[in-house]
């Protein structure tokens, strides 16, 4: 065995190097799919005295099928034919019985139908081969089938990298749908040209050419038009008569109206992110009308796939709600480093370690050499995303070829995130949110919503699983002064509209030299804003008589500005002055409107953003959050924080796109900037009574 200088990453490359070639087996390792050894869930060995294919390794669902099972209690061909003819006084063969055996697999293990029956052409071989699964096909089959044995509906969103063969493995496993499990299951494939359409269904006319007739009692198959129309297609053989009752249709998004009328059980939409809106359509309006008629029922499916194209548009946005949950659709990222063209080789096993050597040593350079290429502290984030150092090795060297990170991000994406491309430039840096929100985020130990009693002005929380309050750290019965801090950004009242939050942060740790700000509470979502104050005002008292500060851009606004305050009527304007009678320890500003001062207003409600402000809660913020000084364990905080930018006219902003939102984050960066005025947290006497807190933050001062 070679011997090597050590060095201060010894240990740590050896490990490395002993990860990597985990990694390599996974994507090269034995993956049989004639056998079925080492393929994703055949976990059932049996062997088959007389069967062509002797040892086998079967899924659970052909492991159980009646024909197999009484077969392998036999022990081989020959005497389950015999045993079966004894039985049932018939004549059958061992040639019938193979045949049976081979079609019951097929019909339940796509995998081992691929390999045997269907033939696409390679690409570097330019002739018709046996589909063999590349990795990154392995890993879209398995989720595919997870759902078909789970008997849902298959939805899936699918974002990928390109040149690994994900819509030909789409296209093909509803052809085995059709060819080999349902009738009467009609399928569409829409792609942005008709052509591009026409060019998928001709893998599955390639594969229809090359299945053997008997399978179907005769002679070939091939594709017919189904009555008469050129969009349609019917699967029959040679003399046009009709041999499974399936039909196929092709559109493009720029002509979809063929597909009207149809009854489809499975849609296949390709490169989804590309279909322009125009003034009479749009992707959801095409994809709606095919999904309406779609019923909800096990192995129907609908596939939505694409590269990455921006951060807009319904793509992005389907994808990004498939992502939280809170669609119908799974969200499935195939990244470069499950492809196994972008990978690149080394020469050497000296050579490949000395490439994981430079990889650990420059793992916390954060600049980049050039714009040709990535920092060290990336490349390290590709290997713990799960990268093999070949494929790091390529991604260099194609690096070169990008003069940005953003269109190499699009081209071959790590992860669902920084492929999309963006208009600005993010304000937090991705490597370090997920190092603090694998530090802090955690589930809350109350869910619910606080509310008071009837005949008491006592608070209480009342629990509840879907409730919009959170809390992480209950208060505790410590008399304190300028402890908690309650933060309320006001949103709209429409779910198409931002949220409003309610964020209670805890200052205590502040009496100590590296103390950090905790957020301990927070109540998210839509509400009217005279309850939405109300509800802030419950939970500063339920937290000590927390100071209250409200973002008051949205109640100072005039009421010819305001829709929303002209919905509920002139007494909203009173909200704010109605609070201040009831609660005492506000957050006020210095007045600095004329208007105000000749009336004698010197004070008003309220925190105000305006763009010196903002500029300094985002400054001040970001020093806080990468040095570690604030702690936040709510997982929606971070997931704000990943898309937070400066856009290109210097303003701030959560990156456009359906769900995306900045309300969380805007009230910890107004929560942090309003600390920076307040007093130390201190211990006081019981009957302390805190009054209302002026700030220094205002236009004038700022």
């Amino acid at each position: 065995m070679a011997r090597y200088p050590k060095s201060e990453h010894t240990e740590e490359v050896k490990s490395m190097l002993a990860e990597n070639e985990v990694r390599l087996k996974s994507i090269f390792g034995t993956h049989d799919q004639y056998t079925g050894k080492g393929m994703e869930g055949h976990d059932y060995k049996v062997t088959i005295e007389g069967y062509p294919i002797r040892v086998q390794w079967l899924t659970k669902e052909v492991k159980d099928n009646p024909l197999y099972g009484s077969v392998v209690a036999a022990g081989s061909v020959e005497a389950y034919t015999e045993k079966f003819n004894e039985e049932n006084g018939t004549c059958l063969n061992e040639e019938d019985v193979v045949n049976q055996l081979f079609i019951t697999r097929c019909t339940r293990d796509p995998s081992f139908a691929f390999f045997t029956l269907f033939k696409i052409k390679s690409k570097k071989e330019g002739r018709m081969v046996p589909f063999k699964l590349n990795y990154a096909q392995r890993y879209l089959l398995g989720i595919l089938e997870e759902l078909r044995m789970n008997g849902v509906p298959i939805r899936i969103i699918l974002l990928k990298a390109r040149q690994w063969g994900g819509s030909t493995l789409v296209q093909l496993y509803i052809a085995w749908v059709q060819l080999f499990v349902l009738e009467g299951w009609y399928s569409v494939i829409i792609a942005q040209t008709k052509d591009t359409a026409k060019r998928i269904k001709a893998m599955y006319k390639k594969v229809l050419e090359s299945l053997p007739g008997f399978l179907f009692g005769t002679d070939e198959l091939k594709f017919s038009p189904y009555e008469h129309s050129s969009a349609d297609s019917v699967i029959t053989n040679k003399q046009g008569e009709k041999v499974r009752d399936n039909v196929i249709t092709v559109a493009s998004y720029e002509n979809f109206e063929s597909t009207r009328g149809m009854d489809y059980a499975m849609a296949h939409f390709s490169e989804v992110a590309y279909w322009r809106a125009t003034e009479t359509k749009s992707a959801e309006q095409v994809i709606t009308n095919i999904d309406s008629n779609i019923l909800e029922e096990p192995l129907t499916i609908e596939v939505s796939e694409s590269t990455a194209f921006g951060m807009s548009g319904y793509f992005y946005d389907e994808y990004q709600l498939a992502k939280k949950g809170t669609s119908s659709r799974r969200a499935v990222f195939v990244p470069f480093f499950y492809i196994e063209n972008d990978m690149l080789k080394f020469s050497s096993a000296r050579e490949r370690r000395l490439f994981a050597e430079e990889l650990v040593a420059n793992r916390d350079s954060d600049v980049a050499p050039d714009a040709n290429s990535e920092s060290g502290q990336y490349l390290y984030s590709l290997w713990k995303k799960g990268a093999t150092l070949e494929h790091i090795n390529w991604y260099i060297q194609k690096r070169k070829s990008f003069h940005d990170h953003a269109s190499m991000a699009s081209e071959a994406p790590s992860d669902d995130v920084e492929c999309f491309k963006f208009s600005g430039n993010r304000v937090f840096n991705i490597y370090h949110i997920e190092l603090m929100r694998e530090k802090y985020a955690k589930s809350p130990i109350f869910t619910g919503d606080v509310t008071q009693g009837k005949n008491s002005k006592k608070v209480h929380l009342v629990k509840n699983k879907n409730g919009l309050l959170r809390i992480w750290k209950q208060p505790d019965d410590l008399p304190t002064a300028h402890r908690y801090l309650a933060i309320v950004d006001v949103g709209g009242r429409s779910q198409n509209s931002d949220p409003s939050c309610i964020t209670v942060i805890d200052r205590w740790p502040l009496r100590f030299t590296g103390g950090k700000l905790e957020v301990v509470a927070r109540w998210h979502g839509h509400i009217r804003y005279d309850f939405l104050a109300y509800k802030a005002v419950k939970i500063a008292q339920y937290y000590n008589n927390a100071l209250l500060a409200f973002e008051s851009n949205t109640f100072d606004k005039k009421k010819a500005e305001a829709t929303e305050f002209v919905e509920q009527g002139d007494h909203i304007r009173g909200i704010l002055k109605k609070v201040e009678d009831e609660y005492k320890n506000l957050y006020m500003r210095a007045a600095t409107d004329p208007e105000d001062i000749r009336n004698g207003v010197y004070t008003k409600i309220g925190f105000q953003t305006n763009a010196k402000t903002k500029q300094d809660m985002v400054d001040n913020f970001v020093v806080l959050f990468e040095d570690d000084l604030f702690i936040d364990p709510d997982e929606r905080m971070y997931e704000e924080t990943a898309i937070y930018e400066q856009r290109p006219n210097g303003s701030y902003g959560n990156i456009q796109g359906r769900g995306n939102h900045d309300d969380i984050l805007m009230t910890d960066m107004i929560g942090a900037l309003i600390s920076d005025e307040m007093p130390p947290p201190q211990l006081v006497k019981a009957d302390y009574d805190p009054q209302p807190f002026r700030g220094e933050l205002n236009e004038s001062s700022l």
